[in-house]
């Protein structure tokens, strides 16, 4: 059927249709060399004609060869468009295949995938003029060699009688429009001076305006060779909007703003240029069509430019708007974490400033208490020296040792101890004045029950100066105690200090919070741990922290545990949990966010920068510090290298995971 070299594929036409309209379309493609439009332009000997009824039968048809397919026609079923082209799109050599429509319908409302698909290209009325379906076949079929198989020679045969080839467009502004923008020129400049005759050149250096913006506009210039810019002038200044999509000729579209022009037109180099008044460019019009069709198709490319230009730098608006936002969202996060910042400043501020004051009282109380506390020696030599002199010297003596060293004992083990010398002596009072005296043994109550009425005042007497030495030593005491936790807690920072015991810091800061954690049950649980080097005073910023935390989630009443252990010979694990309620999760991930606080709106503790600062602590001592909640309370795990912090870029062992 063809003459086409064997190594070439077949090029076949589908048509997807059925009665008089297949048989009408397969004739008109089919056509030889009776072709109305000339017989070299042909499709027989390049392409084979098919004709099926249905879609399916083209997918089953393709399938079953290798041919190629460059076009489908097909007939506008009721319906059936999409459906069809869907069909037709299983096959791969069909999907890449152009498609041509023929339908008698007036409207269509089943290709809206097709369209938007981009597998609609053409779309044919019936009825058609002779030979103009089989002219736009064989564009369409030229066209899809030339981007699928361009080394095909089939291509070069697909030309009318002027040798053009048959996918050019045949109107000269078509034509103009696929040009070179200099060549359009060119041809609008030679149809102008067919018409006027030769145009002198006008050679223009840069900087001169060729349009005023506002000002009457009353012909035309042709750019033959340089730039020219088109700026405008608006309130935030001169603007220059076009430079690069000007366009040959300058001051064509002002025309259609009533003669004003919407912008200065500026050369930008040394121009070359034709000036065309109004009335010449009328006559030029008028008596030469090539001059409208050549006006048309620059002004199109101008406009083509312009808009691209447009879109492009509204493009680039949405872009730069983007970034802007963008950038001021990090203007924004680094406003923020500047003022998380200064708040730190503030609340270390705040540290150090009752360091300081803590230092000077625990130099202060240094003092009175080791005043009390030999107070207290004087005063016990000097009583046992007076009572000993004392006919009943002894017997106070004995009961003012006896009181003043006696460990607390609770109130039912006293009830326990006044039910027996009340069963000893069956006197109620008696039995409480006798244990007031410190007087515990049955055998010694009933003795004194029966002997002078003042012995027991005495030794009542006695016992209350014991009692009274006794709180006044565990006072003075007490009070050495928290002056050593509060030096200890007040340490300035400086370098790290070695050698520092864990438990220890943890204790200091049990003492320092107890009016904190009034009302919840403190258990400590130490395992053998290793001494650290650290900053004790940052650490009790961090036990503190967590403890109060415990304390507050409790609520004044619940259990808070402290456990401690190494996970490994290089750390040490501290773990500070609370019997609360817990936290829910999108409150725990926010738990180190400065300044978040679930306290209703209040700080009940410094600035709400509790547990930030507590991690940054913990992190500075290349540690770790993490929190887990459920509904049974809260877990703080702090793990601290025992190597320190590092002074310089020296690697340290890694905090192994806190569940570790």
């Amino acid at each position: 059927m063809t003459d086409v070299a064997p190594s070439l594929p077949t090029l076949r036409v589908i048509i997807v249709a059925d009665g008089a309209l297949a048989a009408a379309l397969t004739d008109e493609l089919g056509a030889g060399a009776d072709d109305p439009i000339g017989g070299s332009a042909h499709l027989t000997g390049i392409v084979e004609v098919v004709q099926v009824e249905h879609a399916e039968e083209a997918v089953e048809l393709v399938s079953a060869t290798t041919a190629e397919v460059p076009l489908v026609v097909l007939s506008g079923r009721p319906g059936g468009v999409d459906h069809t082209i869907d069909t037709l799109d299983r096959a791969p050599s069909l999907r890449r295949a152009s498609t041509l429509l023929v339908t008698d319908r007036a409207v269509h409302d089943d290709a809206a995938r097709a369209i938007d698909g981009d597998r609609l290209d053409g779309v044919i009325a019936i009825p058609w003029t002779a030979g103009a379906l089989r002219l736009h076949a064989r564009s369409q079929i030229a066209r899809w060699l030339r981007a699928h198989l361009p080394d095909d020679p089939r291509t070069g045969s697909l030309i009318d009688d002027t040798e053009r080839p048959l996918e050019l467009p045949d109107s000269e502004m078509l034509r103009d429009l696929e040009r070179e923008p200099a060549a359009v020129t060119e041809r609008l400049l030679a149809a102008i001076e067919r018409v006027l005759g030769p145009r002198p050149r006008l050679h223009l250096p840069p900087g001169i305006r060729l349009t005023h913006q506002g000002e009457g506009v009353n012909g035309v210039l042709v750019v033959l060779r340089g730039s020219v810019a088109l700026d405008r002038s608006t309130r935030v200044g001169d603007l220059r909007l076009h430079h690069g999509s000007t366009g040959p000729v300058v001051g064509l579209l002002s025309l259609a703003q009533q003669r004003r022009a919407f912008f200065t037109a500026r050369t930008t180099t040394d121009v070359e240029v034709v000036h065309l008044s109004l009335e010449q460019l009328d006559r030029a019009l008028r008596s030469e069509p090539e001059v409208g069709a050549a006006m048309a198709a620059v002004s199109i490319r101008a406009l083509a430019q312009r808009l691209r230009r447009s879109e492009q730098l509204q493009v680039e608006k949405i872009e730069l708007n983007r970034e802007l936002d963008a950038e001021r969202e990090r203007l924004a996060d680094a406003l923020h974490q500047l003022e998380q910042a200064r708040l730190e400043l503030v609340e270390q501020a705040r540290f150090a400033t009752l360091g300081e004051l803590a230092a000077g009282i625990a130099h202060e109380l240094n003092n009175p208490v080791a005043a009390l506390d030999r107070a207290a020696s004087y005063i016990t030599e000097d009583l046992e020296r007076l009572v000993t002199s004392h006919p009943q010297g002894p017997a106070l003596a004995q009961a003012l040792t006896t009181a003043r060293d006696r460990p607390p004992s609770s109130t039912a083990e006293e009830r326990e101890q006044r039910r027996v010398l009340e069963a000893a002596v069956g006197d109620r009072e008696l039995a409480r004045r006798l244990l007031a005296a410190a007087v515990t043994d049955p055998d010694d109550a009933r003795r004194l029950a029966t002997g002078p009425a003042g012995e027991i005042a005495l030794l009542e007497a006695a016992a209350g100066i014991g009692t009274a030495i006794r709180n006044l030593e565990v006072g003075a005491a007490r009070i050495s105690g928290l002056v050593a936790s509060l030096r200890s807690y007040a340490r300035p920072d400086g370098d790290p200090v070695e050698d520092v015991d864990v438990h220890q810091g943890i204790e200091d800061t049990l003492r320092l919070t107890a009016h904190r954690l009034a009302g919840a049950r403190i258990t400590r649980d130490y395992d053998e741990v290793p001494r650290i080097r650290c900053h004790p005073g940052q650490l009790g910023q961090v036990w503190t922290n967590l403890l109060v935390n415990a304390a507050e989630a409790l609520d004044g009443e619940g259990h808070i545990r402290v456990l401690t252990d190494a996970p490994d010979p290089e750390h040490v694990r501290v773990r500070i949990s609370d019997d609360g309620p817990g936290m829910p999760p999108d409150v725990l991930k926010r738990a180190f966010e400065p300044r978040f606080t679930t306290k209703q709106g209040t700080v009940r503790y410094g600035l709400g920068l509790g547990l930030a600062i507590a991690r940054r602590v913990v992190e500075q001592h290349d540690g770790r510090l993490s929190l887990e909640a459920d509904a049974s309370g809260t877990t703080a795990t702090v793990i601290l290298p025992v190597a320190g912090p590092a002074d310089d870029t020296t690697s340290r062992p890694q905090p192994p995971s806190p569940g570790g």
